[in-house]
């Protein structure tokens, strides 16, 4: 059938009708980026199977920002179970050039969403299965280790001592400096400074590694953060969104 231009343009007037204001996390607001969520994701299956390319590049370049955008709306309003189902067809997109990013991030949050929904133990039952298929996805680990840790699970000191011997045998994670920085993080604040020290300089390791790469562009942080901020905690940079859905967020 094809994409009209027209109906290209409409599409992108719905969107930007939808969008909600910065600080507007109201349900009524949510649903309405939803309803455009929706009418995209059926344009995507008539046309090309679930593809992010769609013929027409001034709606091509903003799929994934509108799918970012429509997650984050239904986060902020408490819409867990439609944050759920649109992670769930996020997985279905073939994303060119950025599968993995989009497909992973989606893939944590329909796990931290099953938390938000109070179903803690299908959060962790989430976690545990991706840690499964994929043990080195070190984006996977922080997440798991997070919600352990925010809710008071036994399991998380034994994951962190698990993480720890995985990385002294020599495991090659994925996301390495910042899985070390959050192990860093996690041992500074239960107050082992031998093993906060030793993630801080194996993170400090990678920073040298991406800035040779990069042409020294980017900036060396501070190994010690005097404060940890936790997922649920807002964010520092003024957003007004959780941390873990922000900034937090790779």
């Amino acid at each position: 059938m094809g994409i009209t231009k027209d109906e290209a343009d409409a599409l992108e007037s719905e969107f930007l009708d939808a969008m909600p204001d910065i600080r507007d996390y109201s349900k009524d607001s949510a649903r309405k980026l939803l309803a455009a969520w929706d009418h995209l994701v059926k344009i995507m299956a008539r046309e090309n199977n679930m593809s992010d390319r769609l013929g027409v590049e001034t709606i091509d370049w903003q799929i994934g920002n509108w799918a970012n955008d429509t997650v984050m709306a239904l986060h902020n309003a408490h819409l867990y179970e439609d944050e759920i189902r649109v992670n769930e067809q996020i997985l279905q997109i073939q994303w060119h050039g950025h599968d993995n990013l989009f497909h992973e991030n989606a893939k944590r949050d329909i796990a931290d969403a099953y938390a938000d929904m109070g179903n803690i133990e299908k959060c962790f039952q989430l976690y545990e299965e991706y840690l499964q298929e994929d043990p080195l996805w070190g984006w996977a680990w922080i997440g798991y280790f997070r919600q352990l840790q925010e809710y008071d699970e036994e399991r998380f000191e034994p994951t962190l001592e698990e993480l720890y011997q995985k990385v002294k045998s020599g495991a090659d994670f994925r996301d390495k400096e910042d899985l070390y920085s959050e192990l860093g993080d996690e041992y500074n604040t239960l107050g082992n400074k031998e093993r906060a020290d030793f993630f801080y300089g194996l993170k400090d390791e990678e920073r040298s590694r991406s800035r040779s790469l990069y042409g020294g562009r980017i900036p060396r942080l501070s190994a010690v953060k005097p404060k940890k901020i936790y997922p649920n905690d807002p964010c520092p940079c003024g957003s007004g969104k959780k941390y873990k859905k922000c900034c937090g967020r790779k």
